[in-house]
């Protein structure tokens, strides 16, 4: 009889034990709106906003994948701040990753006073490292005799070790008198990420600046 008792007993502690590890398991659990609610109140020191990754974007994205919020969340405060630096070094470093003379594609003749197609790059800029490298597409005007002015930036894309896409905003062009000038673009960011089995998409806005790139006139 004892022995009776005692495997009734055990079997309802079991199913009880069961129970609550079920529980435990489903409170666990997310939805896709809270992961994307979440990851919308975090600080990141910029603005960045996360959106369900449509369809259309599943096909041609490769996602970083991480098991919970708090992984996504780690990994993209570590990638954002890296970005950050990189967008605007100081003056010193910057000396190191600018590709001082670029290559031009002339409309009119070679080295005569005419309006120019061409292309500056330097290296730095991406989300990721100095292994990326920014390329701002534009158009000016050489009068000849070694000036460039009327500098206007038509477009922008990165190369290198780059973990985004890069979407081009804006651009702009200082001339610095001669041949010289700095270039500003501004685009959007987009990275996929894949959190808890969802996927999802961070965006945010950045500048990217060169030091003086100093123009090739071919």
């Amino acid at each position: 009889m004892f022995k009776k008792l005692f495997t009734i007993l055990f079997s309802v502690i079991m199913v009880l034990g069961m129970g609550k590890m079920t529980f435990a398991a489903d409170a666990s659990v997310v939805s896709k709106d809270e992961v994307i609610d979440h990851l919308n109140s975090i600080d990141f020191g910029k603005d960045v906003t996360f959106t369900a990754l449509p369809q259309s974007k599943l096909s041609d994205q490769e996602l970083l994948k991480f098991e919970s919020v708090e992984e996504a969340e780690a990994y993209l405060k570590k990638s954002i701040a890296k970005s950050s630096k990189l967008t605007m070094p100081s003056q010193s470093s910057l000396q190191n990753s600018i590709m001082r003379q670029v290559n031009t594609n002339a409309l009119a003749g070679k080295g005569g006073a005419a309006w120019y197609d061409g292309e500056v790059w330097w290296w730095g800029g991406g989300n990721t490292s100095l292994l990326s490298m920014t390329h701002a597409v534009v158009k000016f005007y050489y009068n000849g005799s070694n000036k460039i002015s009327n500098i206007t930036v038509k477009d922008s894309y990165m190369t290198g070790i780059v973990g985004a896409t890069w979407t081009h905003r804006r651009g702009s062009a200082t001339a610095l008198g001669g041949l010289n000038a700095k270039y500003s673009v501004t685009g959007t960011w987009f990275i996929g990420i894949s959190v808890a089995g969802y996927p999802v998409g961070a965006s945010f806005n950045e500048t990217l600046k060169s030091n003086t790139i100093t123009m090739n006139i071919d």
